[in-house]
This record gives C-alpha cells, structure tokens and sequence, in this order.
C-alpha cells in the first residue's frame, strides 16, 4: 500500500526481506551452511547494527501497527494525508518513518549497506520488490513491463553485491501476470490440468493456443510468460527466485506458472523456487503432488515454507462463500503443519 501511493522509482521499490540462516525455513537441493550458534532477539546483540533513533522508530511504527483501526483503513488515511499535506508534505511525514521503517535505501549504496548490516548479524538478506496486485487492480501491459524491469534490476543487484554466497530475491507472479487471468486459469486447469510443456514452449516464443483463453486473454499471458522467462533467464546460475504464494482462488495458476519455470530452468539446481503456505489445511499434500510431478518431469523442486501471511481474507472469503475455513485452527495446529512439511 505504501508504495503505491509513494511511486518510487526503481531503486526505491526494493525492499529487504530477512532469512534467518540458523532457521529450517527454506528447503532446497543443496543446504546453506548454519551458523554454529542460533541469533535471537531475547539477545541484546540481534540490535547492535540498530541506532537509537532507529530502534525507536522501529517501536512506533510496530505500536502504530498493533491499532486494528489504523492498519484497516491506512490506504483512506494516507489519501486524507496526502490531500491535506500535498505530495511534499507527505513525502516528508512517511518517507523518515513507516517507508524508512520498510524499504532499505533510496538507492543501491543506502540498499547495500542495510544488507551489510544484516549479513553482519548471521542473517541472509533478501531483495523484494513489493508489488502485485488482487482482483480489480490490474494496470495493464505497460506497469506489468515496467514491473519486469524492477524485477530485473533485483537479480542485478542481488549478483553484484557480496551480501551473501546464495544470494535470493522475492517475485510476486501478480506483478507480471492479472489476478483475473490468475483466477480464470486456477478454474480452468481444475478442470482440465495444463501440460506444462504448453507454458515451456510459450516461454520459449512459440506462438501457442491455451485452452479456454480467448484471444486476448491469450495474449497477455504469453507476453507474462516471456516476462517470467526473461527473468529467469538473467537469475539462473546467479540468483535464486523465490515466488510468493498468495491468495487460494488464484494459487493453483501461480504454482502453474511456477512450475513451468521450474521445469525449464532448474535442471542443475533449484533457482526458481515455490512458497507453501503451511497455515493451509491443504498444504502438506500440495507439496507431496508438487514432489511426484517435479520427480516425474525431471527437474529439481526449490521449496519455500511460510506459515501464513492472508488468513482473515481467506477466512472471511470463505464463511461469505459457505466454504469449510482452509485455515488451520490454532497457531500450534500451523506449526505441526509446517514441521510435517518440512
């Protein structure tokens, strides 16, 4: 939400998301080495690279957050802001605080030193680029474009700089593909499963036809194809690609392209990687199915486990729809979800 109404350019979209390398979070065909003793925040030292001034911000951006009537109406809130403050105004509110608190730098020496800071603490920094989108949000083929763009200038920087010897980066398949396509294809391949051959030779810039698109639905998922294929052609070899899961009525299309990816570019190793999200009921055999298909199209499964991320939507989707509640009941449940997992 931040960073749509900010409008950053590139640089300033790249936020840093954390992996801690001592934690069984991340599964794939070779293990990072562990650091020999666990970093916990009980430990005074987790927030030694921190500044004062930095902690306290962190602290009050946390309490602002814990107030469920600001979190549920920020986007009106930064609107009425924006309107009363102008554009220099609210740059100047947000940009020291909730955005500082969030994004790494304004730019790659800002973004490389806070990744410094991180590596220097035994954790794994991780480059995102916050962006994707839900029903209803779609931009069209030039924002898609330029979120390519962004998503290349990640892999980039990723490989360029000594953050870490594995070095990863965060793709969201909303930011290059429409959640209504997204949506439209989890119902179709529900029906009817897509050969993933179909969506390889796509990538490749066969010019193909896919079941139950019409032409111009067609369309723009070949052109999202060849935006993930260009993707994961300049991260190969260089950088691992970690997709996000997201919501569950679009999910079945996003393991698909995913998968897809896999297929064609994890042949020596797992590069493109695919997020389980262990506070699902289902999530334990989505990644027993994802394990037999990757054994039986011949390339290497990349894992990434989550516990949870969109619960209160989902669960209000699904009492609104008459649907059984896919989220497990208690936080203990999601852990014994997550270890069965793993």
């Amino acid at each position: 939400m931040l960073c749509s109404h900010l409008r950053p350019s590139l640089p300033h979209l790249l936020s840093l998301r954390l992996l801690g390398t001592a934690a069984s979070r991340t599964a794939a065909i070779k293990q990072p080495e562990l650091l020999t003793a666990t970093l916990a925040f009980e430990d005074p030292s987790a927030f030694r690279v921190k500044s004062l001034g930095e902690l306290l911000r962190a602290l009050g951006v946390f309490r602002l957050c814990s107030f469920p009537v600001l979190v549920n109406n920020c986007g009106k809130l930064m609107s009425v802001a924006r309107t009363l403050l102008g554009r220099r105004g609210f740059s100047l509110l947000l940009r020291p605080t909730v955005y500082a608190q969030f994004v790494a730098g304004e730019n790659e020496s800002e973004i490389s030193q806070s990744m410094e800071k991180m590596s220097s603490l035994g954790l794994r920094p991780m480059l995102a680029v916050p962006i994707e989108e839900d029903l209803g949000e779609s931009t069209g083929e030039k924002r898609y474009d330029d979120n390519m763009e962004a998503m290349l200038e990640c892999v980039r920087m990723s490989h360029s700089n000594a953050w870490c010897k594995d070095p990863m980066m965060q793709l969201k398949i909303t930011a290059l593909l429409s959640p209504e396509l997204c949506v439209k294809l989890t119902t179709l391949i529900a029906q009817q499963p897509y050969d993933l051959d179909l969506l390889v030779r796509a990538m490749d810039g066969e010019t193909v036809s896919f079941p139950g698109l019409d032409e111009k639905e067609a369309a723009h998922f070949l052109c999202s194809l060849k935006r993930f294929n260009k993707i994961s052609e300049a991260s190969v070899n260089k950088v691992r690609v970690l997709v996000d899961a997201e919501y569950t009525y679009m999910n079945p299309a996003l393991s698909l392209v995913t998968m897809a990816m896999m297929k064609k570019f994890n042949k020596d190793g797992a590069w493109i990687w695919n997020t389980y999200q262990c506070y699902l009921k289902e999530s334990r055999s989505l990644l027993l199915d994802a394990l037999s298909l990757s054994k039986n199209e011949g390339f290497c499964l990349g894992v990434k486990l989550v516990r949870g991320a969109y619960m209160d939507k989902e669960r209000k989707l699904a009492e609104k729809e008459g649907r059984l509640d896919p989220i497990h009941k208690s936080w203990s449940n999601t852990n014994d979800s997550h270890n069965n997992c793993l």
